[in-house]
């Protein structure tokens, strides 16, 4: 039989399948599927697998929190209840102990695991990033373990080199060093698991195998809803690699379907019982503000064009790919005909295969692709983002099938071989092959370790892919809003904050060039002016922002400090108050409420204010000598003489204040009082 017979591009016989049958205890001591298991994968290769995902990713540990790591850890509720979230987390939907838009996701698994570390270890994020690392070295493995299981009757090099492909590739990148994304790795593992206890179960016809496997896909499912799509792969499984006749496969797949539907029931349930729901804008996908359906579906295969692209060639990568980093597309350009052809030619040559019973990898690995990537494709449905690297974690498994099938076979590999062939003949001589799989490994390998920096924290993360993604509206907004919050009021003179503040202008000012309409750009580039001393350009910017966002309490409070300092004083206070209603005020705010009375002369709305100042900053000796000097100018000296020996007390070394306790002293007529806190202000003054 010719190589090209074997290999499933022309002329092919079906692989012969793994026997999953029982069989009886072999010669050395082992039994059932360890036995497959201990036949088909090398130790030496399961090790640098391991070895592998450990080296691609050490660097992470030492990471902190990026991105989305802030609403699932950081600023969580729930999450840093530790154990005692765990409840909440199971009865609320994604993220809703940081946020109340609830979009219409359950994942409580990964949650769960973050208020467990939590618990551990409040605020660290180095045990969290080992985590996901750990837990990628142990997908890498189990990978390894079930392909060969799978891939029994195949050279053994062929599962080996796939897990390796899988492992190195740099798209995963951003799941394993975002901590967030730990659900799909999850989601992966316990896939994984429960393809193993399914093989298991053929194998040995064991009972407990099957609820091991069922409890996997539950948790499976609890960790990312794209779990849904292994309902489809199972039975590829089982008709592609075992001879499980067509009459079994209801026996063996209602299991999973009954947990399934008991999961979409729980998750019903859940969400449904939670009033508020997202409503996904353009701002989550461009796609929702596409002009008609045929452009939203001609960008969505462009979209699948650049997803395959990332694949081949993993460089450069983003975080963000949203409005409007991809511009729309017509069914006529290019960039859209060509995916579509590649596509559809290669959905035609396995749906050919499959009807014609031929059982090739490449079919396979097509139909794995194809149907994971069904549920972010924006084809069938809009989901809550354009395009995402994470999305391709599970697909490119699909991908890396018809890359490793097709390398063996370029390079002349035997696919598969006699059952009684020992490994080590298996194992691939050619230099060539070697050659390539090493220049593959090395730069996938500088590729993932190089990003893995750009992930060591948001600003670095938003900096760097400002660069990768340039069209899209929210890099520039993140890098510009991390740049302004490195402004530091206590020393608003350094070149530091002058750099911080011209960085943040000029990013956010190119977000508002992208998307003209956004509220945020527009408050915090009125926030970077206020900063900078440009009062008018701030009250016409936070004005701006508000006629596309009414309710933007920030945007208030930026406008009323605004207005103070133009001396606008009506304005000014109408505009804190709105922002004190929306509670979102701080001592500032009701300091700058209080001047701009003083300013319309309203002293007893002032006194009001700023004892509210006080309340909420009691050590700040500015608020305490302005309500000390309201009390004096409504010629209410005692209160105003209390007020200012606060002052003295929190700054004993200012004779300013003594000076004002003297000049009231002799408004109320009392010169030896006046005279002796005169004479401790000379001291003091001639002492400094």
């Amino acid at each position: 039989m010719s190589q090209r017979q074997h290999g499933g591009l022309g002329k092919k016989q079906n692989p012969p399948a793994p026997n999953f049958q029982p069989t009886k205890k072999n010669d050395s001591g082992h039994s059932g599927i360890w036995s497959v298991v201990l036949k088909n994968h090398h130790v030496s290769g399961s090790l640098f697998i391991i070895l592998l995902s450990l080296g691609l990713y050490f660097n992470t540990i030492w990471h902190d929190y990026a991105l989305d790591d802030r609403a699932v850890i950081q600023d969580n509720r729930f999450t840093q209840q530790g154990f005692a979230g765990i409840p909440l987390l199971l009865r609320t939907f994604y993220w809703q102990g940081f946020w109340d838009d609830n979009a219409g996701l359950y994942r409580p698994l990964s949650m769960i695991t973050f208020a467990i570390e939590w618990q551990i270890s409040p605020g660290n994020p180095h045990l969290s990033h080992a985590t996901n690392v750990i837990l990628y070295a142990i997908s890498g493995y189990l990978l390894f373990v079930v392909l060969s299981l799978l891939l029994s009757k195949y050279n053994k090099f062929l599962p080996f080199l796939i897990s390796v492909l899988y492992t190195a590739h740099p798209i995963h990148t951003e799941v394993v060093a975002n901590i967030k994304s730990r659900d799909e790795i999850l989601c992966f593992l316990l896939f994984l698991l429960t393809l193993f206890f399914i093989l298991r179960y053929i194998r040995k016809k064991s009972i407990p195998s099957l609820i091991f496997s069922v409890i996997s896909y539950f948790l499976c499912l609890l960790s990312k809803e794209s779990a849904v799509t292994f309902l489809f792969i199972f039975p590829a499984v089982l008709y592609f690699f075992t001879e499980v006749p067509f009459k079994s496969y209801l026996r063996i797949l209602l299991p999973f379907v009954i947990t399934l539907i008991a999961y979409l029931i729980l998750r019903l349930l859940i969400l449904d019982a939670i009033t508020t729901t997202k409503i996904y804008t353009y701002l989550d996908n461009s796609l929702v503000s596409a002009p008609n359906i045929g452009i939203r579906l001609a960008t969505s295969i462009y979209i699948l064009g650049k997803y395959l692209w990332l694949l081949i060639i993993p460089f450069p990568l983003s975080y963000d790919y949203s409005f409007l980093e991809i511009p729309f597309r017509q069914w006529t350009d290019y960039q859209t005909l060509i995916p579509l052809v590649i596509y559809t030619g290669a959905g035609i040559f396995a749906c050919y295969n499959i009807l014609t019973g031929k059982k090739d990898l490449f079919s396979f690995g097509i139909f794995f692709f194809f149907v994971t990537i069904a549920i972010v494709s924006n084809v069938f449905f809009l989901i809550g983002a354009t395009m995402a690297e994470r999305f391709l974690y599970i697909p490119s498994l699909g991908f890396c099938m018809i890359a490793g099938t097709l390398i063996l076979k370029v390079f002349k590999v035997p696919l598969f071989v006699q059952t009684n062939t020992s490994i080590a003949s298996q194992v691939p001589k050619n230099r060539l092959l070697w050659s390539l799989l090493f220049v593959i490994l090395t730069i996938f390998s500088y590729l993932v370790i190089n990003r893995n920096k750009d992930w060591e924290n948001s600003l670095i993360l938003f900096e760097k892919d400002v660069a990768a993604t340039p069209g899209s509206s929210r890099t520039h907004y993140n890098f510009g809003t991390v740049a302004l919050a490195r402004y530091n009021r206590n020393n608003p003179d350094t070149a530091a904050n002058n750099k911080a503040l011209a960085t943040a202008l000029a990013e956010l000012t190119q977000s508002l060039a992208i998307d003209p309409y956004s509220p945020l750009a527009l408050m915090n580039i009125a926030n970077t002016y206020y900063l900078q001393g440009n009062y008018p350009l701030a009250i016409e910017k936070a004005t701006q922002s508000l006629v596309y966002n009414p309710g933007d309490a920030k945007a208030f409070s930026v406008l009323g400090n605004a207005f103070y300092r133009v001396r606008a004083y009506p304005q000014a206070v109408e505009t804190l108050q709105k922002s004190i209603q929306l509670k979102y005020y701080t001592s500032e705010t009701y300091n700058f409420l209080g001047g701009a009375y003083v300013g319309l002369s309203n002293l007893p709305d002032a006194i009001l204010a700023y004892q509210k100042a006080i309340e909420l900053d009691k050590t700040n000796v500015e608020l305490v000598s302005n309500l000390a000097s309201v009390y004096g100018m409504s010629k209410n000296y005692p209160q105003a003489i209390y007020y200012f020996k606060k002052a003295t007390i929190l700054k004993p070394d200012n004779p300013q204040f003594y000076l004002m306790i003297s000049t009231t002293f002799m408004n109320m007529g009392k010169q030896d009082s006046a005279l002796y806190y005169a004479d401790l202000a000379s001291k003091i003054q001639t002492r400094r």
